[in-house]
Order: structure tokens, then C-alpha cells, then sequence
């Protein structure tokens, strides 16, 4: 058998993406924490983003020491005018990676939800994130860069209790598909990922402690989703690996969208 060509451990190689710059949404706790200390500890100068200044200036003190480096400015991603400011901002000297990481659901049967909460769950889990990825264009088409978007697992399949969060992710798969065609030829790439049943301080307090373990027990490999393999995937399609990558929705989530899912919460 041919050895390949790159071994797998140096595929992410220290200072792999030094000189690089990244945006994270949603940074300052979870998945966008975990991504954001990952991309630095790899050489990339990130900037987070999310309402809590306090939860970011966390973020910040655990990226001390790492290769590259993490700056944030806390903004409202609901906000389009603030979002655009802050792309600008963060983009000055170029932009290569986008991470749209921030959003939030609440569990409640379809007839319960208001318009009000309909409208608040897609306005962050699928308007902002358009916003922030139009603001971010012409500055990823400088640098043929990419875009890394949070979707669901199983997204596809619908589930009971979260029809307004399911629908914006299904729409935020749309999306990525979509200007991935449309902008392939700018070089750049965009994705979503897939996370199974997360379990972080946010998620927890949004769930019931036992609709976790129901899920988490309802995946085939019986584990939840660790928010570090998230951000190695991130940094994955990030790399230079990730090259030929775009339109893709990739589920980690020990097999959770063959399973089940969201449909335990119901039964």
C-alpha cells in the first residue's frame, strides 16, 4: 500500500495558519470558544464576536500564550448595520475565514410558538448569518477565502420542538449550497457542520438535563458531540486540506442523524 503523500498528524501542523485572520460569531463560550482558541493555537490572528463582553474577555485569557491570537468586540449579530461595521473592521488588513457559530433555540411544541419567538430564532440562526457572510464577501473573494456555518444534525430529517430553529438551519444549509455555486468561482469555499447533542453550559440551560441524556443514549456511538472535534473540523476546512471542500454538510455526531434524534423529545 502507497504511503500517502502528507501524513495525517501534519495535516494540522503548528503554525499552519499563521498570517491568516478569522472572524468567529458566538465566541465568548461552546463551540465558538473551542474553535476560536483552536484557530489561534495554529498560528491564525481571530477575532470573536458575540453580546457578552465578559464570556469573550474568557476566551481572551485562555488564548494567552498560543501562536496566533484572539481579539474580540462584542456586538449583536441581529444588528445588520453593527455586523457590517465590525466585518470592516475586523477585515482591514483581510479577512480569510468566517466561523457563524452564534445562535440559540428553545425548546416548544410548533403550535406553542409565537410569532414573535419564530421570528427571533431565524433572525439569529439564519438572517444574521446572511448578513455577516454578505458583509464578509468581498473581503473572502481577496483572499479566496472560506466560510464554516453551524447547522444541525439531521437537519434534513425535521424533528419535534424546534420547527423554527430546524427551519433556520435547513435554511442555512440552503444558503451555503447555494453561494457555494454562486461563488465558487472567487475561490471561495463555503460549509456547514453538523454537531450532534452538545452538552455546554448554554445548551444545558436551555434543555432539560434529561432530554440530553435521552439524545445522547439515542446515538449510535452513545456519546455527545465534544465541541474540541468541532473545532479541529473547523480548522480542517479551513486548511489548505479543505481546498477542493465546498457545499458540503458535515455531520459529526457519532451517527445521531441515522438515529432517532430530535423526535425522543416527544415520545
Amino acid at each position: 500500500m502507497t504511503e500517502p503523500s502528507t501524513p495525517p498528524k501534519e495535516v494540522l501542523r503548528p503554525g499552519l495558519l499563521a498570517g491568516t485572520t478569522g472572524l468567529v460569531t458566538g465566541a465568548g463560550s461552546g463551540i465558538g470558544r473551542a474553535v476560536s482558541l483552536r484557530l489561534a493555537a495554529l498560528g491564525m490572528a481571530v477575532h470573536g464576536t458575540g453580546r457578552r463582553e465578559e464570556a469573550l474577555a474568557g476566551t481572551a485569557t485562555l488564548a494567552e500564550g498560543l501562536a496566533g491570537s484572539f481579539a474580540y468586540t462584542p456586538c449583536n449579530v441581529r444588528e445588520t448595520d453593527a455586523v457590517t461595521a465590525l466585518v470592516e473592521q475586523v477585515a482591514a488588513n483581510g479577512l480569510d475565514l468566517l466561523v457563524n457559530n452564534a445562535g440559540g433555540q428553545f425548546f416548544a411544541p410548533a403550535a406553542e410558538i409565537s410569532q414573535k419567538g419564530w421570528n427571533t430564532v431565524v433572525d439569529l440562526n439564519l438572517n444574521a448569518i446572511f448578513a455577516v457572510t454578505r458583509a464578509a464577501y468581498p473581503h473572502l473573494k481577496a483572499r479566496r477565502g472560506a466560510v464554516v456555518s453551524m447547522s444541525l444534525s439531521g437537519v434534513d430529517r425535521g424533528g419535534m420542538g424546534f420547527a423554527h430553529s430546524i427551519a433556520a438551519r435547513a435554511g442555512v444549509l440552503g444558503m451555503t449550497r447555494s453561494l457555494a455555486l454562486e461563488w465558487a468561482r472567487d475561490g471561495i469555499r463555503l460549509n456547514c457542520i453538523g454537531p450532534g447533542t452538545v452538552v455546554t453550559e448554554g445548551l444545558a440551560g436551555e434543555a432539560a438535563r434529561e432530554i440530553l441524556d435521552r439524545l445522547v443514549a439515542a446515538t449510535p456511538m452513545g456519546e455527545p458531540t465534544p465541541v474540541e472535534e468541532v473545532a479541529e473540523l473547523v480548522a480542517y476546512l479551513a486548511s489548505p486540506a479543505g481546498r477542493l471542500m465546498t457545499g458540503q454538510l458535515i455531520q459529526i455526531d457519532g451517527a445521531a442523524h441515522l438515529g432517532p434524534g430530535l423526535h425522543l423529545i416527544a415520545s
